[in-house]
């Protein structure tokens, strides 16, 4: 039982230190510049497209959202450590 609990808390701290990591990778200045440059490239791309390209067009939506899912990782992972944080400050 007491193995069960203290693996548990060692869970909630490698989630509380994995949401400062990710919270750091959201913040660093390279990160949020590649995030920029591959949308805003993207978006330029998809400008350039004629309406029957629909291939392309679909692989530069399916990039952005790929890239729009991965900064949503992130937000959740912070987000998550957070709660958890939380919940251990507050001795629940």
């Amino acid at each position: 039982e007491f193995v069960k609990l203290e693996k548990k808390m060692t869970d909630k701290e490698a989630q509380i230190k994995e949401g400062r990591e990710a919270r750091a990778l959201l913040e660093n200045p390279i990160l949020i510049r590649s995030y920029e440059v591959i949308q805003n490239q993207a978006f330029q791309d998809w400008l350039r497209t004629d309406l029957t390209e629909t291939d392309k067009r679909e692989a530069i939506y399916h990039s952005v959202v790929g890239t729009l899912k991965s900064q949503q990782v992130l937000v959740n992972t912070v987000e998550n450590g957070k709660i958890i944080e939380d919940e251990l400050k507050g001795g629940k």
